[in-house]
């Protein structure tokens, strides 16, 4: 009888960590080079300088609990999604973005680029119906030139099927 009690919650544990995995940041991105954009002024993620070399891409977002209650109906509501698939993520990182010289602050939701294994881009996302961007210490706040590109880049990404995401 104990040992079906031992199992019933182990399998409902990691049911559970699996449809909403633990986050662990062992470490965070080096601080970006200063980069010179104007007022309006568009670029892509891949002309930053710490994405200009990027190979081997996966790409994470993790969604905050109540960031996942706003989102675009296209989005997938689970807390980590999840893509290394190379042609999805350079879509991502040619998104054309508009620089705004403004900061905003409420974003929980991040999104971490890997290259190569290694943590070279972080950034705040949101993906709220009313409000697509970005916001991060190289750009400050930038929105897209076409939330739909966005959108449909990531409604293609998968979830991410382990218990535990470690960012390092």
């Amino acid at each position: 009888m104990t040992k079906k009690i031992i199992l019933s919650l182990f399998m409902l544990i990691t049911g559970y960590f699996l449809y909403n995995p633990m986050i662990i940041s062992l470490t965070s991105v080096k601080d970006p080079e200063s980069i010179n954009l104007k007022s309006g002024q568009t670029f892509k993620l891949k002309d930053l300088p710490e994405l200009k070399s990027s190979q081997n891409s996966v790409v994470y977002i993790v969604l905050a609990q109540e960031d996942r209650k706003n989102l675009s109906p296209t989005i997938p509501k689970w807390k980590v999604l999840k893509s290394d698939n190379t042609a999805l993520v350079q879509d991502l990182l040619n998104c054309d973005f508009k620089y705004n010289n403004v900061d905003v602050s409420t974003i929980q939701s991040k999104m971490y680029v890997y290259s190569n294994d290694a943590l070279v881009f972080e950034s705040e996302i949101s993906l709220d119906k009313n409000s697509l961007g970005l916001q991060n210490r190289s750009t400050g706040w930038v929105t897209l030139l076409d939330n739909h590109q966005l959108l449909n880049i990531i409604s293609r990404f998968d979830s991410y099927n382990l218990p535990i995401l470690i960012i390092k």
